[in-house]
């Protein structure tokens, strides 16, 4: 079955290799893009505002039913990427990465592989007995900006689970190691019924 992919990574340092993963779905035509966003968020965000950046993703989000995070050495801590993962679970969505350090950009070859953007992710209790995004910090965990509570029991996901660490739920694929150009759609799908998506 197709899925609606909306694509998460670190602009500056890895558009040429992302460009690679999403020229996939040209050639196996077994996924529809949702989007990405061309250019810096962060930029935008110096020029309109945070709240502009948040509401830009949020409506991006609207149009999927995966998130996959392309990740390289630094998109571990891109903000933005941080949103749009806990936005996606506290949306129902599914959610999966896939590294790419190994593609080859041709202005700089490969790239050394980064920390799994996830293992910095969880969710913590909040006063009201929802759930309240998280971010792992060299000084401990704290609240996410920007991120409402949510209902925990409403996010399939999260729904049966204690673990704190979406590190521990969410998968990461290899697009080199585990042959991505001929298994993005199973992840894809994977992702999805993770996320009790039919």
């Amino acid at each position: 079955m197709a899925r609606t992919v909306f694509f998460s990574f670190h602009y500056q340092r890895d558009i040429l290799r992302v460009q690679q993963v999403k020229q996939h779905y040209v050639a196996r035509g077994n996924y529809t893009e949702a989007g990405y966003f061309d250019g810096s968020l962060e930029e935008k965000a110096k020029r309109d505002g945070d709240p502009a950046v948040k509401k830009l993703i949020d409506q991006g989000l609207k149009g999927s039913s995966v998130l996959c995070v392309l990740i390289g050495k630094e998109t571990y801590n891109r903000r933005w990427v941080d949103y749009e993962i806990l936005k996606s679970i506290s949306l129902g969505k599914g959610v999966f990465g896939i590294r790419i350090h190994q593609l080859k950009d041709p202005n700089k070859g490969t790239d050394t592989a980064g920390s799994n953007p996830f293992s910095f992710l969880g969710y913590g209790t909040a006063t009201d007995g929802k759930y309240k995004p998280m971010i792992r910090y060299d000084s401990g965990w704290k609240d996410a900006p920007y991120q409402d509570t949510f209902d925990k029991t409403g996010v399939t996901l999260l729904a049966n689970t204690d673990k704190r660490t979406l590190g521990d739920l969410l998968a990461a694929y290899d697009w080199v190691d585990g042959d991505g150009y001929n298994n993005f759609g199973n992840w894809v799908e994977k992702a999805a019924k993770q996320a009790g998506i039919q």
